[in-house]
């Protein structure tokens, strides 16, 4: 049988993975799906396209939806279930991304503030795939963490979660959290109030708008409660709030886990769930693109956290999203998903000191390894 496929333009090696007598189809995900989506086989999208009876009320011929995402709440999974199409999320797929850009983002903080970080604690919320990546090179750069994650707790003997007393008094929270609104856990709003009210210098949300309040994030930031924000993430994205990103210490267009090589294995994940599902083998030498030596920023003097910085694109967002601020929301929210998809993405560090003369790489870049 022929299979046919509709996927997100953006999504990467789509193509190369592909085997022979496959039928691909190409949409703007601006435009919403397209119209005769009830014809193809199988869907591929990103965050930016919701699954739900609105959405999508034919189901057709679809047999099988994928996200090249490690999130999942833009998708209606029960919906999927009634109508017998086989989901698949790419869990893991930016874990290492986003642990990068928290790290970037904490020692950048450190530095314009002045802070030694080795004093401080840090409350990671959330320790799946995303929270255990933040541990792990925490852990390599000597941070003290608490990890705070009751569920896994529940399902894994041998993780112990911090207690909320605990969480609460740490120096630095960062989310990494599924935006769930109900079950025993429900995340939405978690980073609120009666949180947020015991005082923190630092809040970092990468997960998903929503699992912090950010009414309450900014109005505690403007009495001093807060000391500073980084939001990655929005409540109403791709719209956002124009206060709040205004007064973000980062404030960046939902990309922490966007590199080369996080797109490379979720289109690898996706792909090859969904072509073991119709009995289709994928191409097996496909690779993601190499790292250009020449284009890793180096000079003599940078220190590691010059590194850090100059070699990811957080300066880069985070100056473009903070020039949408006043917008008209169409407008802004148009601008906000163009940052996102059109932007060259950067390599992540492991790839690209891997290619680097050992004389350019200071020690501490070994983390990423």
């Amino acid at each position: 049988m022929l299979l046919r496929i509709a996927a997100d333009q953006y999504l990467q090696n789509i193509d190369e993975f592909l085997p022979g007598g496959v039928d691909l189809y190409r949409f703007d995900p601006s435009d919403g799906l397209p119209e005769n989506i009830t014809k193809y086989d199988a869907l591929l999208i990103r965050t930016v396209t919701p699954i739900n009876p609105q959405t999508l009320p034919e189901t057709g011929n679809l047999k099988f939806v994928g996200t090249a995402t490690a999130g999942t709440d833009h998708v209606d999974q029960t919906y999927l279930e009634q109508k017998g199409i086989q989901f698949s999320p790419s869990e893991g797929c930016n874990a290492n991304a986003v642990a990068e850009y928290i790290i970037t983002s904490l020692y950048h903080w450190a530095k314009k503030l002045n802070i030694n970080l080795e004093e401080k604690v840090v409350g990671i919320v959330g320790c799946g795939h995303t929270g255990s990546a933040v541990i792990r090179l925490l852990k390599r750069i000597n941070i003290n963490y608490i990890a705070y994650d009751p569920p896994k707790e529940n399902r894994e003997k041998d993780f112990v979660s911090a207690s909320e007393s605990e969480l609460v008094n740490a120096d630095i929270l960062t989310f990494h959290t599924p935006l769930t609104d109900s079950g025993t856990h429900p995340t939405k709003h978690l980073g609120g109030n009666a949180w947020l009210n015991h005082g923190f210098d630092l809040i970092i949300n990468a997960s998903r708008g929503g699992v912090v309040d950010e009414s309450v994030l900014l109005e505690l930031h403007q009495k001093g409660t807060i000391g500073n924000y980084i939001l990655d993430v929005w409540e109403g994205e791709p719209d956002f709030s124009d206060r709040v990103a205004k007064h973000a210490f980062i404030a960046t267009p939902h990309i922490a886990g966007y590199s080369k090589e996080s797109k490379f294995k979720a289109s690898e994940i996706v792909l090859k769930r969904l072509l073991s599902f119709f009995d289709l083998t994928p191409n097996a030498n496909v690779k993601p693109a190499p790292f250009n030596p020449d284009h890793f920023k180096f000079y003599p003097k940078s220190s590691f956290t010059d590194l850090l910085w100059q070699n990811n694109q957080i300066h880069y967002y985070d100056s473009e999203l903070r020039k949408l601020i006043g917008f008209p929301s169409r407008k802004k929210t148009e601008a906000f998903a163009k940052l996102r998809s059109e932007t060259k993405l950067r390599h992540e560090f492991k790839a690209m000191t891997g290619k680097l003369d050992s004389a350019k790489v200071p020690k501490e870049f070994k983390i990423f390894h």
